[in-house]
């Protein structure tokens, strides 16, 4: 997307945290025009969600578990500015230090959270320069933000987006509680097995013993596959 004329950018979300960016920037001693980051990526959007990544800084599930935020069923770190500020520039310094301050690979390897990008890879540094020099002046030209009478429509669009993502989380909760029979003797719950369980794992959770797995479900052997269902005799 790009504009012949200037339109004055909506920076109101980056505006609200620029001091914040900036010294957490500054703290690890990354550039300063890496400050611009979520600007760039999502527009500085906190409730940012993407298909690999979410958050104003874009982070995928692997880097912001590595760097200390939570995300799980109740709450995702990612959507909380500071905690994702701080998380973002650690990585980013780290990414750095790997580099060997080659701000070109660094970028690169960092926005491949984003499939879709609006500037290629190799570009990125560029980019973030020039919406730096656009956001001392207030306008924009390189098309990289949207323009004003978009924002009420992304708005809309977004939480229209976030409402299907609680829906879908809601139902896939539903989905995780086991439920519970009658076996001949005493009463049991079936267990749907998840990627990366194994019957010891699934003994321990459950207070019992891998033997009593294989009897309860006339396994012959350790072997089970993700979606299986397990019956476990509650005690």
């Amino acid at each position: 997307m790009s504009c012949s004329q200037p339109v004055r950018a909506d920076y109101t979300p980056f505006e609200a945290c620029d001091s914040l960016v900036t010294a957490a920037v500054s703290e690890v001693s990354l550039p300063d025009c890496y400050r611009y980051i979520p600007l760039l990526l999502t527009d500085c959007d906190s409730l940012f969600v993407g298909q690999y990544a979410s958050g104003a800084w874009a982070l995928s599930v692997p880097a912001a578990h590595r760097y200390g935020l939570t995300i799980n069923d109740s709450i995702d770190e990612r959507h909380l500015m500071e905690k994702s500020t701080l998380a973002a520039t650690h990585y980013l310094s780290d990414l750095r230090l790997h580099f060997e301050g080659n701000d070109t690979l660094v970028l690169q390897q960092y926005v491949r959270t984003m499939p879709v990008l609006r500037v290629t890879a190799d570009s990125v540094l560029q980019a973030l320069e020039r919406i730096g020099e656009e956001y001392s002046h207030g306008h924009r030209r390189s098309g990289f933000l949207a323009p004003l009478d978009r924002v009420h429509e992304d708005a809309l669009r977004r939480d229209s987006l976030l409402k299907l993502e609680r829906e879908r989380r809601v139902a896939e909760l539903a989905a995780r509680k086991p439920t519970v029979g009658k076996a001949s003797s005493g009463s049991y719950i079936i267990y749907k097995v998840r990627k990366g369980d194994y019957l010891g794992r699934i003994a321990q959770r459950h207070h019992v013993t891998v033997a009593q797995l294989k009897r309860w479900n006339n396994l012959r052997g350790d072997f089970i596959r993700e979606g299986q269902k397990l019956k476990i005799q509650k005690k």
